[in-house]
């Protein structure tokens, strides 16, 4: 078989045009980064929370991890509103075997922009976490089950307590 050498030639170029094309309608996705570190208070330690939601819930798991990534505490995380269309700010309840959290979480920008990005701080806590102060940056992303998870199944808190 014998190819036409200019049908070929514009067989290919239109090939090479087409993922141009198509990546030209996708909505643009910004790249900011997330905010600022401060720098610890005097005598902070530094500590990562990890919460998971299931698709779609309300209800999911928490575990808070020591600055060697030992495991100081894990339980049930509430979500307590959801972030709302556009951004802005929310509460999570941590209940553990040691105590119980109420941390709020304000996202960096408004829109749905990927990945959702912030600071967090505690507000109040009980038992072992009665006089804890903390706070630190975030990201949320999916859990990354296709066309079933929400931007806000999995979070990434990295701070300072003390």
């Amino acid at each position: 078989m014998r190819f036409h050498r200019p049908l070929a030639l514009a067989a290919l170029a239109l090939a090479a045009a087409l993922p141009l094309a198509a990546s030209a309608d996708a909505p643009e996705r910004r790249r900011e980064p997330p905010p600022a570190a401060e720098l610890p208070p005097p005598g902070a330690q530094r500590i990562e929370i990890d919460v998971s939601f299931p698709d779609w819930q309300y209800t999911g798991t928490f575990r808070l991890r020591d600055a060697s990534g030992a495991t100081v505490d894990e339980g049930v995380a509430r979500d307590m509103g959801g972030f709302p269309a556009g951004g802005g700010v929310v509460e999570r309840v941590l209940e553990g075997g040691r105590g119980t959290l109420r941390v709020r979480l304000t996202t960096a920008r408004k829109g749905a922009a990927l990945p959702v990005v912030g600071r967090w701080t505690v507000l109040d806590g009980t038992g072992a976490y009665a006089a804890l102060a903390a706070k630190g940056t975030f990201t949320s992303c999916s859990s990354g089950n296709p066309g079933r998870s929400s931007l806000y199944e999995q979070w990434y808190m990295l701070g300072h307590a003390r």
